[in-house]
């Protein structure tokens, strides 16, 4: 008798549940009132001219500008790739007083994690004192430093040791 009533209970559950899953998907099964589920009908789609695309100017100044140091110095080395992204965002940043740029200071992995840390934030204001200089205004300028989070690459050689002395800059809504 044992043999047959666990496997009957067993096809008998599944049954039921079967039963139970489909009758709640399907609207013309026999459903007591209390088991009813409300279907909520989403809005007929309208095209929708307004959408909004990323300018040319959006898609530059979202991918970050890093910009590198040598090992124990303060300054950078303009490049052209540099001055188009500043006069990009100089001219975005005009248009459209509510955003910023973010301005994140790395290091590598020598010294204390301490140091590293007043290091990133250090480089992060010299790259704003350059912006102030380039015409930014202090308002749309926000730094950060990270010290040695973060890294680009693994810390293991001095190329890539000079890979993770960066300075991020990206627009941020």
């Amino acid at each position: 008798m044992k043999k047959i009533f666990f496997p009957l209970l067993i096809l008998l559950g599944s049954l039921l549940y079967s039963w139970f899953w489909n009758c709640i998907r399907k609207p013309f099964c026999f459903v007591p009132k209390a088991l009813v589920v409300e279907q909520i009908i989403p809005p007929p789609i309208t095209k929708d001219t307004t959408k909004y695309t990323q300018s040319a100017e959006e898609l530059l100044l979202y991918k970050p500008l890093d910009v590198y140091f040598e090992r124990g110095q303060s300054f950078i080395n303009k490049s052209e790739e540099i001055d188009i992204w500043l006069s990009t965002a100089k001219v975005y940043l005009e248009k459209n007083p509510n955003e910023k740029l973010i301005i994140t200071g790395y290091s590598d992995s020598d010294g204390p994690d301490v140091l590293n840390l007043e290091l990133s934030i250090k480089r992060a204001e010299i790259v704003k004192n350059i912006l102030l200089k380039e015409g930014f205004s202090t308002a749309k300028l926000e730094i950060t430093g990270k010290g040695e989070a973060d890294p680009l690459v693994e810390n293991d050689t001095p190329e890539n040791k000079a890979k993770n002395r960066r300075v991020s800059i990206r627009l941020f809504k």
